[in-house]
């Protein structure tokens, strides 16, 4: 779209000012993105994020808006009672011109606030970093803890019910038109349809479900998309600041939001990584994440839902090779796909495969960090100290991230001898 064009659309909604600059963002598979900035009667510069929502996708925009207005709500005036500061706390939306009781322009066009001095990772190699991770999608659920998640509309219904995954799978291999019209498709595919159809794989896919039916485990707000790159960093301390896009804002378990940001968490390899040589299901990156993450919930999780995070790291990364498989089958019909890559769909189903197949090699487990949750429930007593070892020198001259890399026998929870 041309610039004069965005610019005629960002006029529609309530900004003191006039738009100088637009610049299009190249992330996300679904909607189209424009940073706008834009020049004050106080001759300052103020960014905007403006976006064209993919109805396609999200064919009920207006439920959609009313369920991010709703949380953002809840967080702010919790955050305020509590005398916490709300700067930065998430995202705020800008009010149409029209007064549109959701925020909406033609039918598609949305503006919000951009949060100053933060940046977004696609992947990194810092645990320390991936610890924050873990707390962004922590603390989201720490801030919603207490919202009737039965109120949010299913924007997408049965997202993460995977068994209905598994049958729209089922639904693209048996369809006629698809077998007419892609049958190079589905023998290129083979391997990747033989591998997410197993029998035992498809059986655990009801389990998280199942268990919020029982209501074993508590129907929660998740975020549905906790991957890395929605994640704002501060620019200057790396210090996680909050989730953004909550298109797929809705009730669900918290192994959701932590199986989807280890999804993408546990390994550095690209999403649509072609080689997969270089996808690996990195132990110290799933402990870095959960780390993180359960000392936000710490206060509010139960046992039941602590044993089912691991589940939800492999359900996640079943889910979306299914997902992209199915979408490859059906003609990219869902997800953006770059046209310079050939069969882009199958090679990210193929990596998130890769991902599972090593997840279910590994195991993953929670049950160590047992010890870890119970020390919050007495604290450390008072104590102080201050020293200059060798191992600490030597890390600061080689320039390496961790002291583990410069201490001879390092200590962590797997390894306590010699």
């Amino acid at each position: 779209m041309k610039k004069d064009e965005l610019i005629k659309i960002a006029k529609n909604f309530s900004i003191d000012g006039e738009p100088v600059k637009i610049e299009k963002c190249n992330s996300g598979h679904i909607n189209k993105t424009y940073a706008i900035t834009y020049k004050t009667k106080e001759d300052e510069q103020k960014k905007y994020i403006l976006q064209y929502v993919n109805t396609n996708v999200f064919p009920n925009l207006p439920e959609l808006m009313t369920n991010i207005k709703k949380i953002t709500k809840y967080m702010n005036q919790k955050a305020t009672e509590k005398g916490e500061n709300t700067d930065r706390l998430t995202i705020t939306m800008i009010d149409t011109l029209d007064e549109n009781p959701n925020s909406i322009y033609n039918e598609n066009w949305r503006m919000e606030e951009f949060i100053d001095n933060t940046k977004t990772y696609l992947t990194t190699e810092s645990m320390e970093i991936l610890e924050e991770a873990g707390k962004a999608a922590g603390k989201f659920q720490k801030n919603l803890d207490g919202f009737p998640a039965e109120e949010l509309y299913e924007i997408i219904p049965k997202f993460h019910y995977t068994p209905n995954r598994v049958n729209q799978l089922k639904e693209a291999l048996s369809s006629k038109e698809n077998n007419n019209k892609r049958k190079e498709r589905f023998e290129l595919a083979k391997d990747a349809i033989d591998f997410l159809t197993d029998e035992k794989r498809i059986g655990r896919t009801n389990i998280i479900t199942n268990k919020l039916q029982s209501k074993e485990i508590p129907l929660r707000v998740t975020h549905n998309d906790t991957k890395l790159s929605n994640i704002l960093f501060d620019k200057n301390t790396d210090e996680a600041v909050c989730l953004i896009d909550l298109d797929t804002v809705m009730p669900g378990a918290l192994a959701y939001d932590f199986g989807e940001g280890l999804r993408t968490g546990i390994t550095t390899a690209k999403e649509d990584e072609q080689d997969v040589s270089k996808i690996h299901a990195d132990i110290n990156r799933f402990e870095a994440f959960t780390k993180g993450f359960l000392s936000e919930v710490k206060d509010i999780i139960t046992e039941e839902e602590l044993e089912m995070l691991p589940l939800g790291v492999w359900m996640m990364t079943y889910e979306n090779a299914i997902r992209f498989l199915a979408d490859y089958l059906n003609g990219d019909i869902y997800f953006s796909v770059d046209k310079e890559i050939e069969n882009h769909n199958l090679i990210r189903a193929r990596a998130q495969m890769e991902l599972l197949k090593q997840i279910e090699e590994k195991g993953l487990n929670v049950a160590s960090f047992g010890s870890y949750l119970k020390a919050f429930e007495y604290g450390m007593p008072p104590h102080a100290g201050w020293g200059v070892g060798a191992d600490r020198l030597a890390m600061v001259l080689t320039g390496v991230e961790n002291i583990r890399e410069t201490v001879l026998f390092p200590r962590d929870r797997h390894r306590l001898t010699p």
